[in-house]
């Protein structure tokens, strides 16, 4: 037999003290059960939305709101549309949408922890959101058409390529890209009219 733990949970009992420690790893277990839950029901990409559109004749970008996965299982979630103005230095740029967190609320501590310093104050919360990156790209020209050089594999697992745009004289255009589409569960509803 081979027996081997993948997350580890509270069990919570009469008399137990709680600590800070307990309640993070409360919120890990759950965090790390979603996250496996999303690579391995809907992969990594775009699950909605997330398209990107030009305006202002092509000097702005809109992207909608829409759900992606990253690599790591985490949820992408734009909840409303969001513009941007697009640089005029480049001749490339790739759009790209990666998660964000941010320690917020800091809050006087009536204790300082066994791991800080002095600090009287500690932040009470993390706030996730996502993070928008235009990436300028570099033009590799075999014979024929120039090639899009996507970010390396490490950087494609965190962040999720949405467009990628080339300037032809003042404007922008938009040229096709390599969509990730989540993978779905390997289970398929059977075909009908083929049975056997």
């Amino acid at each position: 037999m081979i027996r081997h733990m993948v997350f580890s949970r509270n069990r919570y009992f009469y008399g137990h003290l709680l600590t800070a420690s307990d309640f993070q790893a409360e919120q890990n277990y759950l965090r790390d059960k979603q996250q496996f839950r999303n690579l391995h029901t809907h992969g990594v990409g775009i699950v909605s939305g997330l398209s990107v559109t030009l305006q202002d004749l092509g000097r702005s970008l809109l992207i909608s709101p829409g759900y992606a996965i990253d690599g790591l299982g985490r949820e992408i979630c734009v909840p409303a549309a969001i513009g941007s103005a697009l640089p005029t230095a480049c001749i490339r740029l790739l759009v790209s949408v990666s998660y964000a967190e941010i320690e917020a609320e800091l809050t006087p501590t009536l204790t300082p922890g066994p791991l800080s310093s002095d600090n009287q104050a500690e932040y009470a919360r993390t706030e996730e959101g996502f993070e928008v990156t235009l990436t300028p790209l570099p033009l590799n020209k075999p014979a024929g058409r120039p090639r899009i050089l996507l970010p390396s594999q490490d950087e494609a697992n965190i962040s999720i390529p949405l467009a990628v745009l080339q300037r032809k004289g003042k404007r922008w255009i938009i040229e096709p890209t390599p969509r990730r589409t989540p993978t779905r569960s390997a289970r398929t509803k059977p075909k009908k009219g083929k049975n056997k």
